[in-house]
């Protein structure tokens, strides 16, 4: 075995039915897909040996995306376009692998350096921007915008880091707003929406970036 680990970086979309399936499960699937991809894997030492995988946030149900990223590692290296045709070959079709890199075994991990996120919201039809924008100002102008997550209270307002307001080609109301991402500050957009009174099941809402620090 080379003792010196390779370890890749993968950006991917997720789309279609599988923005039902949760995180685990998205992990799951990749070290499915991994093990068939015939790739050089590494894996961790000791009796209770897994394949050495990390992915970078939690993409709630029901949301879409064009910016998740994951690393694993191999034991040898080989050119990022094999292993993109490799990994491709053993995924499902609403998994779409947008770049495939070799990065420094001394880079953070993604999730210990991920600090924030970019969403785009469309809304439906029946809405008009101006009623979602007042919506948005209204709970803006408040000292704070309190959620509560598994028996906590949150002040979701200091994690809405920027936000504007647009249209999509088909003249739907279309948000696109950043949010903290961090281990200690994890802003969800299905919260905000709630907050404002909408029912996110009737809204799409895609990652389009994910912040990590310099």
């Amino acid at each position: 075995m080379n003792e010196t680990p390779v370890r890749v970086r993968v950006t991917y979309a997720k789309g279609g039915n599988l923005r039902f399936i949760g995180h685990l499960d998205t992990q799951r699937m990749f070290e499915r897909a991994l093990r068939r991809s015939k790739l050089p894997l590494r894996y961790t030492q000791g009796f209770n040996k897994h394949l050495r995988i990390n992915l970078a946030s939690a993409l709630p149900l029901g949301f879409t995306s064009v910016a998740e990223m994951l690393d694993f590692w191999m034991n040898e290296p080989l050119e990022p376009d094999l292993i993109r045709t490799r990994l491709t070959k053993s995924l499902p079709a609403e998994i779409k692998l947008l770049d495939v890199r070799l990065i420094e075994n001394n880079l953070p991990s993604l999730q210990g350096s991920l600090i924030a996120s970019e969403y785009e919201i469309t809304f439906p039809d029946h809405l008009s921007a101006g009623q979602i924008e007042n919506s948005l100002e209204e709970l803006l102008r408040g000292e704070s915008i309190p959620i509560t997550r598994r028996g906590k209270s949150i002040d979701l307002k200091p994690m809405i880091l920027d936000y504007i307001f647009t249209e999509t080609e088909k003249n739907q109301p279309l948000l696109r707003i950043r949010m903290s991402s961090s281990a200690s500050a994890n802003a969800r957009p299905d919260d905000l929406l709630e907050k404002m009174g909408l029912d996110p099941a009737e809204c799409k809402v895609e990652r389009t970036k994910l912040i990590f620090k310099e």
